[in-house]
């Protein structure tokens, strides 16, 4: 039996402009998908367009404004299946069908259960040839939150570490800044303008005095979470003093946020209650539930140490950030404390790891490997 015939060059490059596309609006469109169109005719591309934040024009809308007539018997490249449903804006694949496209090529199936194959075979039955499937892995790790909201039902969590090459987050007395570069600085404050949220405990609040805003890049402010049972935070607090904006989250036992409100009646701060587990700790998965119904999509947990080695611990992340600069403290704080793990068989792996320079530091990307 012949082997079915992959993608074609040209499509593999036009789908990969499409991708570009998308990944022009990063940190933008959520709780939408990044999604980039490209529209080609007679071997040449006449248009081409992404979503720029959710409410507006979808890609395939944009592009097909730019094409005009010219996309009457053309070939779309998206990065999406396209919708077939109505929510801020219409159907896309209605407009796919009016401007009289004459094939679709899309990256992956959108996870979405109102979209999810309905919108190529809403194609298919008006005539239109579809192929999907090209470039597909780069199209989920460009929306890998979209995907893990839709497949999972939670938010997407990220955890990131700044150490040492010692693997030390601060020296023995807790100075810690600034370990890494102003390159490596900047890279952590795009993290952050990605997310719907930054997470800290009590501990980096006291040490740090973070205001967990978004400066050195242009982008908006995430939630800033305080997650912590004990809520012993100092009295000069720029989470709860630089509060203008309403967006400071505490989330602890309703204990401690009752008697934390008592002392604390001017911050208005957001207050999420959260059971404690078998152990008289947080409950992590009680913690991510309350952030999914607060309708937050994406967690950067940047600490403490305690804080990451629980979210280790529970397997409860999707992708590990590890910031390394070329220093040596020797005896200080870990980056990441006891795992519990007596043998090299069950240490936690990762698999479609990223590793590259930034400034003088080191920066490490990874997924990590789901055990069975």
């Amino acid at each position: 039996m012949a082997k079915k015939a992959g993608p074609r060059r040209a499509d593999i490059a036009y789908m990969q402009r499409a991708l570009d596309l998308a990944g022009c609006a990063r940190g933008k469109t959520s709780p939408n998908p990044m999604v980039g169109a490209v529209i080609v005719k007679n071997g040449r591309m006449v248009a081409e367009g992404y979503h720029r934040r959710a409410g507006t024009d979808h890609a395939e809308v944009v592009a097909l404004k730019k094409a005009g007539s010219l996309a009457a018997g053309a070939a779309v490249y998206v990065s999406l299946e396209p919708c077939c449903h109505t929510g801020q804006t219409g159907p896309c694949t209605e407009q796919l069908i009016k401007a009289g496209i004459k094939k679709v090529f899309y990256a992956v199936k959108d996870p979405d259960p109102r979209v999810n194959g309905k919108g190529e075979r809403q194609l298919k039955k008006a005539g239109i040839e579809v192929t999907g499937g090209v470039l597909k892995d780069e199209a989920v790790r460009l929306n890998e939150i979209y995907f893990c909201n839709h497949l999972n039902k939670r938010p997407f969590i990220i955890l990131k570490t700044v150490q040492s090459l010692d693997g030390r987050i601060a020296t023995v007395n807790g100075d810690s800044q600034w370990i890494s570069g102003s390159e490596s600085l900047r890279f952590a404050h795009q993290l952050r303008a990605e997310v719907d949220a930054v997470v800290v405990g009590a501990g980096t609040v006291r040490s740090d005095n973070p205001s967990l805003t978004v400066r050195r890049v242009k982008g908006n402010n995430p939630y800033r979470i305080i997650l912590s049972d004990s809520l012993d935070l100092p009295r000069r607090c720029r989470l709860l003093d630089d509060n203008g904006d309403y967006k400071t989250v505490i989330a602890s036992t309703p204990g401690a946020i009752a008697r934390f409100s008592r002392k604390h009646k001017t911050h208005k701060p957001i207050f999420w209650e959260v059971k404690k587990d078998r152990r008289g700790r947080l409950e992590l998965y009680d913690f991510i539930s309350k952030a999914a119904a607060f309708g937050l999509h994406s967690l950067l947990i940047e600490g403490g140490a305690a804080l990451v080695t629980s979210f280790l611990k529970t397997g409860l992340f999707d992708k590990y950030v590890v910031i390394t600069a070329p220093v040596v403290i020797g005896r200080g704080i870990d980056a990441v404390g006891d795992l519990d793990i007596q043998k090299l068989s069950r240490a936690i792996s990762f698999n479609h790891e990223e590793t590259f320079k930034s400034g003088r530091d080191m920066i490490f990307i990874g997924y990590p490997e789901r055990k069975k």
